[in-house]
Protein backbone atom coordinates (compact mmCIF):
# COMPACT_ATOMS: atom_id res chain seq x y z
CA UNK A 1 0.00 0.00 0.00
CA UNK A 2 2.99 2.04 0.24
CA UNK A 3 2.47 2.81 -3.60
CA UNK A 4 -0.52 5.01 -2.48
CA UNK A 5 0.75 6.86 0.13
CA UNK A 6 2.45 9.65 -2.19
CA UNK A 7 0.16 11.79 -3.67
CA UNK A 8 0.01 12.18 -7.37
CA UNK A 9 -1.29 15.50 -7.48
CA UNK A 10 0.64 18.48 -5.35
CA UNK A 11 0.15 22.28 -4.58
CA UNK A 12 2.99 24.05 -4.89
CA UNK A 13 3.97 27.84 -5.01
CA UNK A 14 0.74 28.55 -6.21
CA UNK A 15 0.35 25.85 -8.84
CA UNK A 16 -1.05 21.70 -9.14
CA UNK A 17 2.48 19.47 -9.33
CA UNK A 18 2.02 16.38 -11.40
CA UNK A 19 3.97 13.35 -10.25
CA UNK A 20 2.71 9.78 -11.30
CA UNK A 21 4.77 6.99 -10.84
CA UNK A 22 5.98 5.14 -14.64
CA UNK A 23 3.23 2.13 -14.17
CA UNK A 24 0.62 5.00 -14.14
CA UNK A 25 1.91 6.87 -16.55
CA UNK A 26 1.60 3.83 -18.49
CA UNK A 27 -1.77 2.94 -17.68
CA UNK A 28 -2.96 6.85 -18.74
CA UNK A 29 -0.90 6.33 -21.93
CA UNK A 30 -3.03 3.31 -22.62
CA UNK A 31 -5.96 4.63 -22.23
CA UNK A 32 -6.29 8.04 -23.68
CA UNK A 33 -5.82 7.27 -27.33
CA UNK A 34 -8.70 4.77 -26.66
CA UNK A 35 -10.84 7.72 -24.75
CA UNK A 36 -9.63 10.21 -28.10
CA UNK A 37 -10.66 6.90 -30.66
CA UNK A 38 -13.90 6.94 -28.88
CA UNK A 39 -14.81 10.41 -29.03
CA UNK A 40 -13.91 10.76 -32.12
CA UNK A 41 -16.42 8.16 -33.26
CA UNK A 42 -19.15 9.67 -31.92
CA UNK A 43 -21.79 6.26 -31.70
CA UNK A 44 -20.34 4.28 -28.95
CA UNK A 45 -23.24 3.69 -26.71
CA UNK A 46 -20.54 4.21 -23.90
CA UNK A 47 -20.64 7.84 -24.74
CA UNK A 48 -24.41 8.39 -23.53
CA UNK A 49 -22.61 9.93 -19.61
CA UNK A 50 -20.53 12.61 -21.31
CA UNK A 51 -23.36 13.97 -23.85
CA UNK A 52 -26.77 13.29 -21.94
CA UNK A 53 -29.34 14.89 -23.54
CA UNK A 54 -30.33 19.14 -23.20
CA UNK A 55 -33.84 18.40 -24.12
CA UNK A 56 -35.13 14.94 -24.15
CA UNK A 57 -38.66 16.17 -23.83
CA UNK A 58 -37.82 17.86 -27.35
CA UNK A 59 -36.44 16.07 -30.10
CA UNK A 60 -36.01 19.26 -32.78
CA UNK A 61 -34.77 21.30 -29.61
CA UNK A 62 -32.66 18.85 -28.99
CA UNK A 63 -30.83 18.29 -32.65
CA UNK A 64 -30.85 21.97 -32.89
CA UNK A 65 -28.98 21.74 -29.55
CA UNK A 66 -26.63 18.78 -30.96
CA UNK A 67 -25.94 20.21 -34.23
CA UNK A 68 -24.92 23.95 -31.97
CA UNK A 69 -22.76 22.40 -29.24
CA UNK A 70 -21.32 18.70 -31.02
CA UNK A 71 -17.99 20.24 -32.92
CA UNK A 72 -17.07 22.51 -30.29
CA UNK A 73 -17.44 19.67 -27.21
CA UNK A 74 -15.32 17.01 -29.18
CA UNK A 75 -12.74 20.09 -29.87
CA UNK A 76 -12.63 20.54 -26.41
CA UNK A 77 -12.50 16.67 -25.58
CA UNK A 78 -9.41 16.14 -27.79
CA UNK A 79 -7.81 19.34 -26.59
CA UNK A 80 -8.12 18.01 -23.10
CA UNK A 81 -6.54 14.82 -23.61
CA UNK A 82 -3.86 16.48 -25.20
CA UNK A 83 -2.87 18.63 -22.56
CA UNK A 84 -2.85 15.22 -20.08
CA UNK A 85 -0.69 12.94 -22.60
CA UNK A 86 1.68 15.96 -22.45
CA UNK A 87 1.77 16.11 -18.77
CA UNK A 88 1.74 12.54 -17.91
CA UNK A 89 5.37 12.23 -17.41
CA UNK A 90 5.22 15.07 -14.85
CA UNK A 91 4.24 19.06 -15.39
CA UNK A 92 2.59 21.68 -13.49
CA UNK A 93 -0.53 22.49 -14.15
CA UNK A 94 -2.16 25.99 -14.46
CA UNK A 95 -6.27 26.37 -14.03
CA UNK A 96 -6.77 25.15 -17.63
CA UNK A 97 -4.65 22.51 -17.15
CA UNK A 98 -6.71 21.38 -13.74
CA UNK A 99 -9.63 21.84 -16.01
CA UNK A 100 -8.60 19.27 -18.68
CA UNK A 101 -7.19 16.57 -16.27
CA UNK A 102 -10.30 16.99 -14.30
CA UNK A 103 -12.21 16.39 -17.82
CA UNK A 104 -10.45 14.12 -19.16
CA UNK A 105 -10.22 11.70 -15.78
CA UNK A 106 -13.82 12.40 -14.95
CA UNK A 107 -14.18 11.24 -19.01
CA UNK A 108 -12.54 8.26 -18.91
CA UNK A 109 -14.59 7.23 -15.59
CA UNK A 110 -17.83 7.96 -17.30
CA UNK A 111 -17.71 6.01 -20.26
CA UNK A 112 -16.03 3.10 -17.82
CA UNK A 113 -19.23 3.37 -15.56
CA UNK A 114 -21.53 2.71 -18.49
CA UNK A 115 -19.15 -0.06 -19.70
CA UNK A 116 -19.89 -1.27 -15.88
CA UNK A 117 -23.51 -0.30 -16.20
CA UNK A 118 -23.07 1.12 -12.79
CA UNK A 119 -26.81 2.59 -13.10
CA UNK A 120 -28.02 -0.80 -13.73
CA UNK A 121 -26.05 -2.59 -10.96
CA UNK A 122 -24.85 -0.10 -8.26
CA UNK A 123 -21.64 1.49 -7.13
CA UNK A 124 -21.52 -1.03 -4.05
CA UNK A 125 -21.97 -4.10 -6.28
CA UNK A 126 -18.44 -3.30 -8.21
CA UNK A 127 -17.10 -3.98 -5.16
CA UNK A 128 -18.63 -7.68 -4.81
CA UNK A 129 -17.85 -9.48 -7.94
CA UNK A 130 -16.31 -12.61 -8.49
CA UNK A 131 -12.58 -12.32 -8.96
CA UNK A 132 -12.81 -14.53 -11.77
CA UNK A 133 -15.34 -11.70 -13.65
CA UNK A 134 -14.06 -9.98 -16.63
CA UNK A 135 -15.08 -6.81 -15.24
CA UNK A 136 -12.34 -7.06 -12.13
CA UNK A 137 -9.80 -5.30 -14.11
CA UNK A 138 -12.41 -2.60 -15.56
CA UNK A 139 -13.50 -2.00 -12.13
CA UNK A 140 -10.05 -1.77 -10.93
CA UNK A 141 -9.32 0.83 -13.31
CA UNK A 142 -12.84 2.54 -12.53
CA UNK A 143 -11.58 2.94 -9.02
CA UNK A 144 -8.10 4.50 -9.09
CA UNK A 145 -8.90 6.89 -12.06
CA UNK A 146 -11.78 8.16 -8.92
CA UNK A 147 -8.94 8.05 -6.51
CA UNK A 148 -6.80 9.71 -9.04
CA UNK A 149 -9.74 12.08 -9.45
CA UNK A 150 -9.99 12.80 -6.18
CA UNK A 151 -6.72 13.83 -5.12
CA UNK A 152 -6.94 16.43 -8.14
CA UNK A 153 -9.52 18.02 -6.97
CA UNK A 154 -7.91 18.03 -3.67
CA UNK A 155 -4.66 19.26 -4.77
CA UNK A 156 -6.69 21.74 -6.88
CA UNK A 157 -8.96 23.45 -3.51
CA UNK A 158 -5.89 24.30 -2.02
CA UNK A 159 -6.01 27.52 -5.34
CA UNK A 160 -9.21 28.43 -2.86
CA UNK A 161 -7.59 28.89 0.28
CA UNK A 162 -4.74 31.29 -1.39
Amino acid sequence: MAAFSRRRFRWKNGQVVVELPDDEQDMLRHVLPQLRELVMDETDPALRRLSPPARPDDPDAEAFYRQMVTDELLASRLEAIEVVEEGIAGTVLDDAGVDSWMHSLNALRLVLGERLDVDVIGHDALHDLDPSDDRVPIVALYEWLGWLLEQLVDAAMNSLDD
